[in-house]
């Protein structure tokens, strides 16, 4: 079935940038416009090398010069980033979900945030909504602008019940919350993150994904936000202390994040397998300039040299997804035959492409430019000696990569189509 569109609740959109440190500008007298103009024109990196959008910025405002750049960049005031800031921590309010609406069915739940209030009344990707009610107000499902306008109405606190189509009912109430972003799964346990005054615990359910082989475990990573490092070395610890021996990536709709964070999970598998300093990725900029980031070297919670590792991506699988990806095939952590790139009616067999990096640059007010600054390269060189991007490309079948067959639009946190894929061929890798 083809994809739809995504609505979101509490959720960063899912084309998030690869990287957002913050270079301050001493501006002096310069004015906003004048300081943004010399930014652009000395920083902005186009991977076409076409800068012909930058011939005439006199006079424009600075949202007019951004306008004239790729959809990346984009600029804020400083009330705006502080709130980007805080999102990218972890900080959400609301209720945590990503959705879409299906006529004559009502408003699937496309994704749930780890420790948000819909996580924790039990609501799961796949889920069918199809009414609400808070107090004597109750509405029927008929558009997504009907769900959107119901939950904007609520009040923070304010007790709310979804009626679903199974038959079931859920009470609620939005609340600000911190995201989790890894999750893991093995055939009869879940195992969930949960923060709670600041204080974050390994949470583990019955439950899990009857369907996985023995010895294998599923990791779902939603974002390279908050504190997804940490969450991995947790689960990887569990993992080990399962003695499992194959693990199931599952990076499907992950955008990306910061690219210090992809280097922290990146060194989680590099660890066991190099000595010394990996690679995570090359950035190179307009000026010609070359940076290296590596990955970090850990002694513990990594995951073994031989274990057998499978990735899951699709078209929404973006930038430090991506990057990852690179690093795993880089050291021959995960092969090209065992990355599964989901196949969607009408649309080809495809990770994102997005191998271009973005930096933030701050004016002496607090208002703030992120810009595209530099292209991405894998650790590894190609069969030319050529540094590999995926930059307008992605992961795609040439490269060696299996293709799932998706059957919906949802992508759920257990047992699919696309994950049934997987678990065949692991079965016949075994066999």
């Amino acid at each position: 079935m083809k994809r739809k569109k995504i609505r979101v609740f509490g959720f960063i959109c899912i084309l998030a940038a690869l990287c957002a440190f913050s270079a301050a500008l001493f501006s002096g007298c310069a004015s906003p416009e004048d300081w943004a103009r010399t930014t652009i024109e000395q920083n902005y990196y186009r991977f076409d090398g076409d800068y012909s959008s930058l011939s005439n910025l006199k006079g424009l405002s600075i949202e007019q010069m951004v306008e004239k750049l790729d959809r990346y960049s984009a600029y804020y005031t400083k009330e705006e980033y502080a709130a980007v800031i805080a999102e990218n921590a972890g900080s959400r309010s609301g209720i945590g979900v990503t959705y879409t609406y299906s006529g004559g069915n009502g408003i699937i739940l496309h994704s749930v945030v780890g420790n948000s209030p819909a996580k924790k009344a039990g609501l799961k990707a796949g889920d069918i909504l199809l009414s609400a009610s808070a107090g004597e107000h109750t509405v029927q499902f008929a558009s997504s602008n009907d769900f959107s306008d119901f939950i904007n109405a609520r009040t923070t606190g304010e007790d709310f019940t979804l009626n679903l189509k199974d038959g079931s009912n859920v009470t609620l109430a939005k609340a600000s919350y911190t995201a989790s972003y890894v999750s893991m799964y093995t055939s009869d346990r879940v195992y969930e993150i949960e923060y709670e005054n600041g204080n974050r615990t390994l949470k583990e359910y019955d439950g899990g994904i009857p369907q996985l082989p023995e010895d294998t475990a599923y990791i779902y990573l939603s974002q390279f936000y908050g504190g997804a490092a940490e969450e991995m070395a947790q689960m990887i610890n569990k993992f080990n202390a399962l003695e499992c021996s194959t693990l199931i990536l599952d990076l499907r709709d992950d955008g990306g994040g910061y690219v210090d964070l992809m280097a922290r999970i990146g060194g989680r598998f590099t660890s066991g397998v190099v000595q010394g300093n990996a690679i995570a990725m090359k950035a190179i900029y307009k000026s010609g300039r070359q940076e290296t980031s590596y990955c970090y070297n850990y002694s513990e919670d990594t995951v073994p040299a031989g274990t057998s590792v499978y990735v899951m991506a699709n078209n929404n699988t973006a930038s430090a997804s991506e990057a990852l990806i690179g690093v795993l095939v880089s050291y021959k952590i995960a092969k090209y035959e065992n990355i599964f790139l989901s196949k969607y009616e009408g649309e080809v067999a495809k990770s994102y492409g997005k191998g271009i990096m973005q930096s933030t640059f701050t004016h002496r007010t607090g208002d703030v430019l992120k810009l595209t600054v530099a292209g991405i390269y894998w650790a590894m060189n190609d069969a030319n000696g050529n540094p590999v991007t995926i930059h307008d490309k992605g992961l795609t079948v040439e490269d060696g990569c299996s293709v799932a067959p998706a059957s919906d639009t949802i992508v759920n946190v257990g047992y699919d189509d696309e994950l049934e894929a997987v678990i065949s061929k692991i079965i016949a890798d075994r066999a």
